[in-house]
């Protein structure tokens, strides 16, 4: 069992001291706001990955969420944008390009679409 020595009393009180000052420090700068925030509270949180076939992004911002899947084969270019807020998807509009896209057109129409829900969005 430890004793607590007249030098122990003396290290807690300044620990707790040490403590007490960077809490308040902590609190007086606001700093613990971006944390409890998250990082995706201030602007929209944008993922582009590329697949075999095309690209597909996707935009979270608050409760809704932006999707876009382009896929190309030899023969038609297939992109599918949905919307969902709340985890239920409102909206849903596939489209079929009767060619096959180039990756510029791919990455520009993913980069255009982006651009159009990022302001859209009130950050």
């Amino acid at each position: 069992m430890l004793t607590p020595t007249p030098g122990t009393h003396s290290h807690a009180g300044t620990f707790l001291t040490l403590a007490m000052t960077a809490a308040v420090a902590w609190a007086v700068t606001g700093a613990g706001e971006g944390l409890a925030a998250g990082p995706g509270a201030a602007s929209p949180q944008v993922e582009i990955k590329k697949h075999s076939t095309g690209k597909e992004a996707t935009i979270t911002y608050g409760d809704g969420e932006w999707f876009i899947h382009i896929d190309v084969d030899q023969d038609r270019t297939m992109i599918i944008r949905t919307e969902s807020h709340n985890g239920k998807e409102t909206k849903n509009q596939p489209e079929i390009v009767e060619r096959p896209m180039s990756n510029v057109e791919v990455d520009r129409i993913i980069n255009d679409w982006v651009s159009g829900v990022k302001s859209t969005l009130q950050p």
